[in-house]
């Protein structure tokens, strides 16, 4: 961990457990398609852009991606969002990172307006150096790589790679993070495994946020 100095941190599954408000959201989209996916498949859609996860496990058609992000975010916006918790030592993990003068970002996959909105409500947005999303509509900006990207081109640290670390709960972080020339560090407190970090090539895996900070 020595040498980092820009810590880029994924936001559902490891800053936040936004898993109520998520799957409640994704159950108003099962409902309006009649769909009989369970909480098991929610989970593996924490973490990639909407419409892949509508893809890939709803299995719903292309033309159909579009309406089924706009039922999802129609529950998701006005009440979903802020069914979440931070958890536990995460906020130690950032105001330790903050004491030693090292500079912390957000780089997620959710909508940029709705991670600002949460961590304004929740008190943590002046904790972050810079807050980068998905764009709204998740047609430009919305794959890990391209928002970890962003990210270092609007806080000018394309040059800086090095000293650069991605942190997240799914391989979908780490495989951003090496695409965007990045090293990557997988956390087991939100939604992933040992396993998928290993088999991503994650340079560091970490069981809780103690160990971050005593490193």
């Amino acid at each position: 961990m020595q040498g980092f100095e820009y810590f880029f941190f994924d936001f559902d599954g490891t800053i936040f457990d936004t898993s109520e408000g998520v799957f409640n959201s994704l159950e108003k989209v099962c409902v309006h398609y009649g769909l009989k996916n369970t909480r098991n498949d929610f989970s593996r859609m924490i973490g990639p852009p909407l419409s892949e996860s509508f893809t890939t496990v709803f299995r719903l058609p292309e033309s159909e991606i579009q309406n089924a992000i706009k039922v999802y975010r129609d529950y998701y916006s006005k009440e979903g969002m802020f069914q979440c918790s931070i958890y536990p030592g995460v906020m130690e993990l950032i105001q330790a990172l903050k004491a030693k003068g090292k500079k912390i970002f957000v780089a997620t996959s959710k909508p940029e307006i709705y991670t600002k909105q949460i961590l304004e409500k929740k008190g943590l947005l002046s904790f972050f150096d810079f807050v980068g999303g998905a764009d709204f509509e998740e047609k430009v900006r919305c794959e890990k790589v391209d928002v970890i990207n962003y990210v270092l081109s609007e806080t000018r640290l394309s040059g800086q790679k090095e000293k650069c670390l991605m942190i997240g709960d799914r391989n979908y972080d780490i495989k951003g993070a090496h695409m965007a020339g990045l090293k990557a560090a997988g956390v087991l407190w939100g939604f992933g495994s040992r396993e998928e970090f290993e088999k991503a090539g994650a340079e560091f895996i970490f069981e809780n946020p103690e160990k971050m900070i005593n490193l």
